[in-house]
C-alpha cells in the first residue's frame, strides 16, 4: 500500500507521480487509497494536539488495516515517523505490517543496469524525520551513488548533524516567514560548496526549499532524480533551474 501523505497530495503532487513512475518501472505491484486516504495526523502531534491526533490516528489505522496490505510505503518522513513510532506510543498498538520509506523499497528492487547518467554535482540533504528520527541515512545515498555521473558532496553538517530545512515540527504551518528564512540560509550555505543542486527525500523539505529558492541552485527530490535516471538521464525539469 502506497501512502501518499498530505503534502505530496496537495502541495507537491509531482513527487507522488515520480514515485509511482519508479515503482511501475521496477514492476512493483502497489495500490493507493486516493481520495479515501485522509491524514496520518503527524502535524497534529507536532503541534501538541494529542487528543486530536489520537482521533485521526485511530481512524487512519482502521482504514489501513481494512485494506489487508502487508506493507505500507510512504515518501513522507513525517508519515513514516507517525506510523512507526507515534502510533505505537500514542495508541498502544502498531500497524501490524511493515512500514518503509520510498528510498528503502526502491533500493530493494532497483538494478544498476537500468540507471542512465545524471551529470550533476549535488548535496544530499538529510531530512530530520528521516535521519535523526528514523535513522534512514544510507538508502538515499546508496541510490544516488548508483546513478552514473552523479557527484555527491557530503556536508560536514550531515547525517546526525544535519541542518534543518525550517519546515518541520509545525514551524512552516505557524511561522512561514521563519521557515523560509531558515531554508534560504541553508541554500546560501550549500551554494558555497560549488554544488549545482540540493537533493532531499522529503516533501516538506522539497516544498520549503523550492519556495525559498531564487533559482540559482536546483532544488530536487530524490524521486525526480531516480525517475530521470530510469527514463533516460538528466532531462526535462531537471535540466533547467528550479
Amino acid at each position: 500500500m502506497l501512502w501518499i501523505g498530505c503534502t505530496s497530495s496537495y502541495r507537491v503532487p509531482d513527487l507522488a507521480s515520480s514515485f509511482m513512475h519508479i515503482l511501475r518501472a521496477l514492476k512493483v505491484d502497489f495500490k493507493y487509497l486516493g481520495s479515501n486516504e485522509g491524514c496520518c495526523g503527524s502535524i497534529l502531534l507536532r503541534l501538541g494536539l494529542r487528543k486530536e491526533f489520537s482521533e485521526v490516528a485511530k481512524k487512519t489505522l482502521n482504514l489501513i488495516r481494512s485494506t489487508g496490505a502487508r506493507k505500507l510505503v510512504t515518501h513522507c518522513p513525517g508519515c513514516l515517523r507517525a506510523f512507526r513510532l507515534d502510533y505505537p506510543l500514542q495508541l498502544g498498538t502498531d500497524l501490524g505490517l511493515e512500514v518503509q520509506h520510498s528510498t528503502q523499497i526502491i533500493l530493494d528492487h532497483v538494478k544498476p543496469s537500468i540507471l542512465k547518467p545524471v551529470e550533476i554535482k549535488a548535496v544530499y540533504f538529510d531530512p530530520c524525520h528521516l535521519g535523526r528520527h528514523m535513522n534512514v541515512y544510507e538508502p538515499p545515498r546508496h541510490l544516488l551513488n548508483m546513478i552514473p555521473g552523479m557527484k555527491l558532496i557530503e556536508l560536514n553538517e550531515s547525517r546526525e548533524a544535519s541542518l534543518c530545512c525550517g519546515a518541520g515540527g509545525g514551524v512552516r504551518a505557524c511561522f512561514e516567514e521563519l521557515a523560509l528564512a531558515v531554508a534560504q540560509e541553508v541554500l546560501d550555505y550549500i551554494k558555497l560548496t560549488g554544488a549545482e543542486a540540493i537533493i532531499t527525500a522529503c516533501p516538506f523539505c522539497y516544498h520549503n526549499f523550492k519556495t525559498a529558492s531564487d533559482g540559482s541552485l536546483k532544488v530536487l527530490d530524490i524521486t525526480q532524480v531516480i525517475q530521470a535516471s530510469i527514463e533516460g538521464g538528466l532531462h526535462g525539469s531537471l535540466g533547467g533551474r528550479s
